[in-house]
């Protein structure tokens, strides 16, 4: 009962966005963020990962999701999360692409510390926690389990990770995945 709430809710916030309203389309990725940033890490491979945060992916895939999102047409939630990570691909191969072509030298490449001077904070900033932020122990544990878990599928074929991806962080059903992956 619960899902079919949760996918109800969705395909109203799909049609609420799509008829202008803006808070709807927050709504509705800040409902999705989380699982399209797992198909990004999934899908970003550790080269690329070197060069630019999975962030950077996320930000350009909800822009361009943003932008089309009147031609998008309404289904299912799965094939809502299956469209979002499309978009999300389109975006890592983009970078991928971009990256390959700079051939950057590394004397080109500018670190953050270099921008503020001598890289030292400086006693004007004051950075507060907010109440609700995680604390850093659960925090660090998290990233490092996700970090375990991706670099346990990254040795998985392509094939068997595109399954993973489409199951547990795109949410299609087992017929959704036999009809897309033959």
């Amino acid at each position: 009962m619960e899902e079919n709430l949760d996918l109800t809710q969705s395909l109203d916030l799909v049609r609420s966005a799509q008829n202008g309203d803006g808070g709807a389309l927050n709504l509705l990725f800040e409902r999705y963020y989380e699982r399209v940033r797992r198909v990004v890490r999934m899908r970003l491979g550790n080269k690329l990962r070197q060069e630019m945060d999975s962030g950077d992916i996320l930000q350009e895939t909800f822009l361009a999701a943003a932008k089309a999102f009147d031609k998008y047409e309404v289904r299912e939630e799965a094939a809502l999360i299956n469209w979002l990570a499309k978009l999300a691909e389109n975006q890592i191969l983009r970078a991928a692409d971009y990256h390959g072509a700079q051939k950057r030298a590394q004397d080109r490449k500018i670190h953050i510390q270099s921008l503020s001077g001598s890289g030292k904070m400086s006693e004007t900033q004051n950075f507060q926690l907010r109440g609700d932020a995680p604390i850093p122990v659960d925090e660090a544990a998290g990233n490092e389990q996700e970090l375990l878990l991706e670099a346990c599928v990254a040795q998985l074929s392509e094939e068997h990770r595109e399954l993973i991806i489409l199951r547990e962080y795109a949410g299609a059903s087992w017929e959704e995945i036999a009809s897309e992956t033959g």
